[in-house]
């Protein structure tokens, strides 16, 4: 929900005047302001809020528009006061039936409520987010915590060195996989890697498929099986 917020207004409504530093500066007073609006806001809205002060008490140096962990934050400067500039920014706004103005002054609130936005007192906004803050961290305090990622027992370092000194020293080197040396030819194979000019090894090739196989078995033996199991002769 988009919010336009009147900084000194509800500075004053929050209390927050005088209570961080007394020079006069407001630069204490806005950043506890700033740090209360985190706290009661909800994160999700937060850029879509804006916090505009009067530019009378901005302090020298400080850029006219820039950003509070994603709160927007305006001074006034060119304007009469922060009214006259909330009023602008309340007829600009794209989507005003959505927009909530806090401001206690009833200019601001004649403005909010022509264009159909909502406005509300700063006192009662604040005590109203204040309520709604406490709400939230009841109903987180009532969740029951995430479980816990059970640990591993540490093993006593007595224990350790019995169980070293029982098995010894482990050989990190020799638990290793070892390199297998590459497989060795046959003396009469003829390979690719030959260094023999091509009509030789077609040459070789050619001599060792022609070459009988040997017999595992003589013919007699052989004519005695088929005689036995196949009745020849």
């Amino acid at each position: 929900m988009p919010l336009i917020i009147d900084g000194y207004n509800l500075l004053y409504a929050a209390g927050l005047v005088g209570s961080v530093d007394g020079e006069g500066s407001f630069e204490g007073e806005r950043r506890a302001l700033l740090d209360a609006l985190l706290a009661v806001i909800d994160p999700k809205e937060l850029t879509q809020t804006v916090v505009v002060f009067d530019s009378a008490k901005a302090p020298p140096g400080l850029p006219r528009v820039y950003s509070y962990q994603q709160i927007t934050v305006r001074f006034a400067t060119g304007y009469a006061d922060a009214d006259e500039m909330i009023e602008e920014l309340i007829q600009e706004h794209h989507a005003p039936k959505r927009l909530t103005v806090v401001s206690s002054d009833h200019r601001v609130q004649r403005a909010a409520r022509r264009r159909k936005a909502k406005a509300i007192d700063s006192d009662s906004w604040y005590r109203l987010m204040r309520q709604t803050r406490a709400r939230r961290q009841q109903v987180e305090a009532q969740k029951p915590p995430l479980p816990k990622r059970p640990s591993a027992p540490a093993i006593p370092e007595n224990e350790v060195s019995q169980w070293v000194e029982f098995f010894g020293k482990i050989d990190v080197e020799a638990l290793a996989p070892q390199e297998e040396p590459p497989p060795i030819a046959p003396p009469n194979a003829v390979t690719s890697d030959s260094k023999s000019p091509p009509g030789k090894l077609r040459s070789a090739q050619k001599k060792q498929a022609e070459k009988p196989a040997l017999k595992v078995f003589s013919d007699d033996y052989l004519k005695k099986i088929a005689e036995e199991f196949f009745g020849e002769s």
